[in-house]
C-alpha cells in the first residue's frame, strides 16, 4: 500500500456545526507520486556532513526531465559543476537513486535566466530544470530490507514484487495550468503542497479560497497554511492533481515587514505582518515558455475559465485576506 501522511491545522466546531459542513473535495494522493527528493551539492564537494547540500523536492515533468525551484540549485550550480541526486523510488524494501552531473561542457542544470537570489520578484522567476541522461546518470540501488546495496539486474528482479515502488518508478507527467497573459486572479479549487521524504508523501491542504495570481507580481500569494521550509522546489497542485506552480518562499523578516514589488522594481505595497504569506511561482508566459523549450510534450491548459475567475479586488485588498486567513489556520 502506497505511504501518504496527511497533515491539517484544524479549527475546533461544535458537533452540529461539523454535521452541516459539506463533504471537501477528495485529494487525488496519487497525482503526488510524481514529486521526488533532490539533493544538490558543488560536485568537488564529497556528499557528507561537512558540505553544503540543498535537499529541495522536484517535480517529474517526462522521463528525462525534473522542475524545481531556481533557488534549490542556484548556488551549488550556477557557476560551477554540481550534483544533483534524485531519489526515484523508495519503498519499505527498495531505494533507487540516480546522480546527475552537471558542468559547462556537460550542462544538465537550467536556470531560468532572470532568475537571481534576493531580488524583488524571485518568486515570479524561481524556476529550473533538470535534465536525467539515462545513459550518462549514475544510478545506485539498495536493498532496504538489509541496507546493502543491489545490482540493477537485483532490483530489477525484486521489483516485479514491489507494486508501491514501480508506482513511484513509472510517475511521471503532470498537466500544467497555465496563468499567461493573465489578470489577476482568484483560483477556483484549493490548492494542495506535497512533500516526499524518505518514501513518504505528507500533503498540507489550504482551507483557503484565498489564493491569487497576481498581475503586478507575476506570481501566486496565498496563505502560508503551514508550509515551510523543505517544500522548496515541490509542487503547487491542485485536490484533482494538476500542477498550479512550484514552491517558492514565504515571508520572514525580523520586524515582521516585506515589500511587494512590481516588474518595473517599483513598491506595490508594504505589509507590517507578512509572517505565513506564502509566496509560488506560477506558470505565466516567461516561465512557461522556459520550460517548453526543453519540454516540447508539456501538457497545459488554460487557468481561466474553469479553474480561476478575474478578480477585481486591489492588491492591498487581496493581501489583507490572504494575510486574515493564514492567521486563522
Amino acid at each position: 500500500m502506497r505511504k501518504f501522511a496527511l497533515f491539517c491545522v484544524y479549527c475546533l466546531f461544535s458537533i452540529t456545526l461539523f454535521a452541516a459542513k459539506p463533504t471537501p473535495e477528495p485529494v487525488n494522493e496519487n497525482a503526488f507520486l510524481v514529486q521526488k527528493e533532490i539533493a544538490v551539492w558543488p560536485t568537488d564537494k564529497t556528499y557528507d556532513s561537512a558540505v553544503s547540500v540543498y535537499n529541495c523536492q522536484s517535480v517529474r515533468l517526462d522521463s528525462n526531465w525534473f522542475l524545481t525551484s531556481a533557488h534549490c540549485v542556484y548556488s551549488a550550480c550556477a557557476t560551477r559543476p554540481c550534483t544533483v541526486e534524485i531519489t526515484l523510488a523508495e519503498s519499505n524494501s527498495l531505494l533507487a537513486r540516480a546522480r546527475v552531473r552537471h558542468s559547462t561542457t556537460s550542462q544538465s542544470v537550467f536556470i531560468y535566466k532572470g532568475f537571481f537570489p534576493g531580488q524583488n520578484r524571485i518568486s515570479g522567476m524561481d524556476v529550473a530544470l533538470i535534465k536525467l541522461n539515462p545513459q550518462k546518470a549514475e544510478y545506485s540501488y539498495i536493498d532496504l530490507e538489509d541496507g546493502n546495496p543491489i545490482t540493477r539486474e537485483v532490483f530489477q528482479s525484486k521489483l516485479r514484487f514491489d507494486p508501491e515502488a514501480q508506482a513511484q518508478l513509472n510517475a511521471k507527467g503532470v498537466r500544467l495550468l497555465s496563468v499567461a497573459n493573465m489578470p489577476t486572479i482568484q483560483l477556483k479549487p484549493k490548492i494542495v503542497v506535497p512533500k516526499t521524504m524518505a518514501g513518504v508523501v505528507s500533503y498540507l491542504p489550504s482551507l483557503s479560497a484565498e489564493v491569487y495570481y497576481v498581475e503586478a507580481l507575476q506570481h501566486f500569494i496565498a496563505p502560508g497554511f503551514g508550509v515551510r521550509p523543505g517544500n522548496s522546489g515541490g509542487g503547487v497542485f491542485t485536490r484533482s492533481g494538476d500542477l498550479v506552480g512550484i514552491v517558492s518562499s514565504l515571508l520572514y523578516s525580523k520586524d515582521g515587514t516585506a515589500s511587494f514589488h512590481d516588474e518595473a522594481g517599483k513598491t506595490v505595497l508594504t505589509l507590517q505582518n507578512a509572517d505565513d504569506v506564502f509566496l509560488f511561482t506560477g506558470f505565466n508566459g516567461t516561465t512557461l515558455n522556459f520550460i517548453r523549450n526543453k519540454v516540447p510534450y508539456l501538457r497545459t491548459v488554460s487557468v481561466l475559465p474553469d479553474f480561476a475567475v478575474k478578480s477585481n479586488k486591489r492588491f492591498n485588498t487581496i493581501v489583507k485576506a490572504t494575510e486574515d486567513t493564514s492567521l486563522q489556520f
